[in-house]
């Protein structure tokens, strides 16, 4: 079976992009089949092409994975891909455009946007904790401290700064989606 890749990243808030670029691709006759992360590589396998629908889920517990899983297939869903706490689903669509997501009212939709903004907070938090001692390090530095220590703990810093404006802008964009489903 031919196979192809693409490289493409996508974002936590970018979890509607990444529904309709799957779509686009199955359309053209590629399903997704794997996801390598490291360098946000899709891997996809040639199919007939069609018109079929993908669904993004964020579930971070695992417990009753089966009863979970299962609600989606009774509801026409294959779930094919998990990575990390998405869970990845798709069916042919129907001519009914309310089964075509298997979030089908605007609280609901809200709430998964919560969930992974909540996600992304505890997130930040852990990679933004140490920082609250390498300020002091920095800040203290006395004859003894090594000059590698402190261009290692800078670098950190430099990490942490484009990290935290990419989190500041998932917050941003998440809180438009649940402000938009809100308001419906």
């Amino acid at each position: 079976m031919k196979t192809k890749k693409i490289r493409k990243r996508f974002e936590l808030a970018d979890y509607l992009e990444e529904e309709k670029f799957l779509q686009v691709q199955h359309k053209k006759g590629w399903r997704m089949v794997n996801l390598k992360l490291g360098f946000s590589t899709y891997i996809f396998e040639e199919c007939e092409p069609g018109d079929y629908a993908y669904q993004l889920d964020f579930k971070q517990q695992e417990k009753d994975l089966e009863e979970y899983l299962q609600l989606f297939e009774d509801c026409g869903w294959e779930h094919f891909y998990k990575l990390g706490n998405w869970y990845y689903f798709r069916k042919k669509k129907s001519e009914i455009p309310e089964e075509n997501v298997i979030f089908n009212d605007a609280p609901t939709r809200a709430e998964m946007a919560k969930k992974v903004v909540r996600f992304q907070g505890m997130i930040s938090f852990i990679a933004l904790f140490p920082l609250f001692y390498i300020v002091p390090i920095l800040l203290n530095r006395g004859e003894g401290r090594s000059n590698v220590l402190l261009a290692l703990l800078s670098i950190y810093g430099v990490i942490m700064v484009v990290l935290t404006g990419s989190q500041l802008r998932n917050f941003w964009k998440l809180n438009q989606i649940i402000k938009r489903e809100e308001q419906i």
